[in-house]
């Protein structure tokens, strides 16, 4: 789930350039100082929401039946597909933009509901790796790029 973790990050980053890059060059800010409690609580219920919903078993939002339908990860030598690629600087450099010259609270929140999504989504996953001792991966398929498979199980620890 490494590649929603960079999508979140970078997303919430380019959130935060742009809102330094405004306020640096004297710009209003995109969000009223009064109105940035309400954007913190609104922030922290996404996430929070998003977790769990994600960690569900409901047919449209949840990641788990995903996660235990995964293919195991083929033998063949391949390397598994990066989580990071630099396409993805596109997640840092638009939001920067939109929100550096929109400067617009619905910007700002709805970019932060996507980039708090995805965290969600890592959380959820980290947590499905670490319960079941498998990683997931993009599928090494270049025709179902977004599917995933799972890593073998790890071995159990032995005691000495």
């Amino acid at each position: 789930m490494q590649h929603e973790l960079w999508a979140s990050a970078l997303l919430l980053a380019g959130v935060a350039v742009g809102w330094v890059s405004a306020v640096a060059v004297g710009q209003e800010p995109p969000v009223r100082t009064g109105a940035l409690g309400i954007l913190v609580s609104f922030a922290l219920g996404c996430l929070v929401l998003s977790t769990v919903l994600r960690a569900s078993r409901l047919k449209w939002v949840g990641r788990t039946r995903e996660f235990e339908a995964a293919a195991r990860v083929p033998d063949d030598g391949r390397p598994h597909r990066t989580a990071f690629t630099p396409r993805m600087l596109g997640l840092l450099l638009l939001p920067a933009l939109c929100v550096f010259v929109i400067r617009d609270t619905g910007v700002v929140v709805v970019l932060l509901a996507m980039g708090l999504d995805w965290l969600g989504k890592a959380v959820v996953g980290a947590g499905w790796e670490h319960g079941n001792g498998r990683r997931l991966w993009l599928a090494p398929d270049p025709g179902q790029p977004w599917r995933l498979s799972h890593s073998p199980a790890d071995p159990a620890p032995t005691g000495g």
